[in-house]
């Protein structure tokens, strides 16, 4: 390590910065003079001690083997956060590069820059940012980063909140989000996520703002998260939204992610880097079913959203059920009255 390279790990890897801001400023005067609402914070840091600007990063991500190294410019750091549990926006400067490991983020986060570059490497796939282009951080599953100096800024969307207000969208209960963090959306689709977000910053920022216009605009920045970024909904057990169990849930999103392609046990097991056998008896433990029986149900799930879908004159059962790897047609509508109280025909001719 070079004399002008400094490095942090975690004295406390347990409540991170922002929570402990969260709680410690409930209720308090908004910066525009007026009480704010409850949950609500705004905070900033600032300064130039490298070392201190390390440490408020690794608690602030639960982080670990964050490391910094000087530009050719003077060092300061600035951070400026305003919301609340639902969601955060940050505005982030800091003018040295910086890298590091987050095990498990514990929100859905989008960033875009005004100067700089990103990136970010998770489950073997590396992605850059593009441009001033906003781009996922993926939730729940570690992640290492290389960060150019920078000024970023950052939405952060709270699990729950942005969970409950997917299900306008596939009409089931809250279930984790899977987004597909390797696309870069369209010029088109980045202009219409700023338009309409621009107006929503500033009743997020305002502590003083009602706390329905608040509301509202936190809605409007996930369902600009949600239109933004190709995503599914992929119902996986509590037990899995953890560090600890973070392997299996990434093989259940990987069967969802690749339920249309010719995929093995073994493609499913080296997606996540376990052994066959140990996906196998994880996979049981969790699901109550082998791998590939849980494939077959997301392919009998898969058949029921092209039947709810397509008109009676638009589709074929035979040939949905065909493309989604059911040949005995017989068995198939047996299996699928089963799982869904009506035969195929019947969902197509409703």
């Amino acid at each position: 390590m070079t004399s002008t390279e400094v490095t942090h790990q975690p004295d406390d890897p347990g409540t991170s910065r922002d929570e402990r801001a969260s709680t410690a400023t409930t209720g308090a005067t908004s910066a525009s003079g007026g009480p704010s609402t409850p949950g609500y914070f705004r905070e900033e840091n600032a300064g130039d001690d490298l070392a201190e600007a390390l440490r408020s990063r690794t608690a602030h991500y639960r982080g670990r083997d964050f490391r910094a190294q000087l530009a050719d410019e003077p060092f300061r750091y600035r951070y400026l956060y305003a919301g609340d549990e639902r969601l955060v926006l940050q505005s982030s400067l800091f003018t040295a590069f910086m890298q590091g490991e987050i095990p498990f983020p514990r929100q859905y986060i989008v960033m875009w820059f005004r100067r700089g570059s990103a990136r970010v490497t998770t489950k073997g796939h590396t992605f850059s940012s593009v441009g001033a282009d906003p781009f996922l951080v993926p939730a729940e599953d570690a992640i290492s980063f290389e960060f150019t100096p920078r000024h970023s800024h950052l939405v952060r969307a709270g699990v729950e909140f942005l969970e409950q207000t997917a299900t306008e969208r596939h009409g089931g209960p809250p279930q984790r989000i899977a987004f597909d963090h390797t696309v870069v959306p369209s010029a088109a689709d980045v202009a219409r996520w700023r338009t309409r977000t621009a107006d929503a910053t500033r009743a997020i920022v305002d502590g003083a703002a009602e706390p329905l216009l608040r509301l509202e605009s936190q809605l409007t920045f996930v369902r600009g998260m949600l239109d933004l970024f190709p995503w599914r909904a992929v119902d996986v057990p509590r037990s899995l939204r953890t560090e600890r169990g973070a392997r299996v849930r990434q093989a259940a999103e990987y069967i969802h992610a690749h339920a249309d392609e010719a995929i093995t046990p073994t493609d499913m097991a080296d997606a996540v880097g376990v052994h066959t056998r140990t996906l196998q008896l994880a996979m049981n433990e969790h699901f109550g079913m082998s791998p590939t029986a849980y494939l077959r149900q997301v392919r009998l799930e898969r058949v029921h959203e092209e039947l709810v879908e397509a008109g009676p004159g638009d589709a074929l059962v035979s040939e949905v059920a065909r493309r989604w790897g059911f040949g005995n047609l017989g068995r198939f509508s047996a299996v699928y009255a089963k799982r869904f109280g009506e035969y195929p025909s019947e969902t197509l001719g409703r």
